[in-house]
């Protein structure tokens, strides 16, 4: 479904009066202030560098796939002085903040996905369709062995996870050993990890990050009105 930028502001700004410096936890319910952040250091003081309100573009607001994609976005009335997207790591849209991905250069937009999981260590996920090489074999019937093969092209699509650490911007694949790592301060959620199989960890990693959020509370400043 696609939005123009007008009508994504209808929904972006209520609630947006309080001009307030208190720190609130982070959770599933913490909102950030709608607007463009250079980095993850900007979105920790959850006061973004450009607000909704002087920018005008087209963009694609696919919420229930954690998807935002960008098309382009320039401040009103200057379309000849887009915003360059990549000096923008983040994107807050209805208080949900959205991370750079990637740039689809066949369809022209940049892909923002949004953090899933908001803590001490953020979860963010996307999918993206990329080349892929495909050995096609053909058989014979008679002897059932091949006679010809060939390798194809094909487009196959791909599932990135990533962890964002909150409080340095570090980003890291979503996986048992960054897990292990990244929670090192927590030696008994390490050592639970350890203790299972590999197979048995991966399955648990949600359920551990999910834990470990809840155990390492991070406090932010609370949204705010935009001051451009």
């Amino acid at each position: 479904m696609k939005y123009g930028l007008n009508l994504v502001l209808v929904l972006c700004f209520w609630g947006l009066n309080a001009q307030t410096t208190d720190s609130v936890l982070v959770d599933v319910n913490f909102r950030f202030t709608d607007g463009l952040y250079a980095n993850a250091e900007a979105l920790r003081t959850n006061q973004p560098s450009t607000a909704f309100n002087v920018l005008a573009g087209n963009l694609v607001l696919q919420e229930e796939e954690y998807l935002l994609k960008v098309e382009n976005l320039f401040p009103k009335g200057r379309p000849d002085l887009p915003i360059e997207l990549q000096e923008v790591d983040f994107i807050c849209v209805n208080g949900f903040p959205y991370i750079r991905a990637y740039v689809d250069t066949t369809r022209n937009f940049t892909v923002y996905a949004g953090l899933r999981v908001r803590g001490r260590l953020c979860y963010y996920a996307y999918e993206q369709k990329r080349p892929d090489t495909v050995l096609i074999k053909a058989y014979n019937p008679m002897t059932g062995r091949p006679f010809r093969q060939q390798n194809v092209i094909r487009e196959k699509t791909h599932l990135t996870e990533r962890i964002l650490v909150l409080a340095t911007g570090e980003i890291s694949p979503y996986d048992r050993l960054n897990m292990i790592r990244l929670m090192a301060d927590d030696v008994a959620l390490t050592k639970t990890i350890e203790s299972l199989t590999v197979q048995e960890a991966e399955e648990r990693l949600q359920r551990t990050l999910l834990i470990y959020d809840d155990r390492h509370p991070i406090y932010l400043p609370a949204r705010s009105e935009p001051t451009n």
